[in-house]
């Protein structure tokens, strides 16, 4: 499984700084919620969504960030 970040409206993957795919195979991988919960808010990125590549790619699940940021940081 791949962690990457998916910008909603334009449904892209994060690549780097101000790179953009629509090919999650492309993406960075982050590896982990925690690592991709933290750039986001390092970076204050607005509009993005945690998606989850599974073998060929093809199969993404995506989650909005703020809703798992509410249920994840609630220790």
């Amino acid at each position: 499984m791949r962690t990457l970040l998916r910008k909603i409206p334009a449904a892209l993957y994060f690549q780097g700084p101000d790179k953009w795919t629509n090919n999650p195979s492309e993406a960075l991988n982050f590896n982990s919620i925690d690592r991709a919960l933290k750039f986001v808010e390092q970076w204050q990125l607005k509009d993005v969504e945690l998606a989850f590549a599974f073998g060929d790619e093809e199969t993404v699940t995506a989650v909005d960030v703020d809703r798992l940021k509410l249920k994840y940081s609630s220790d």
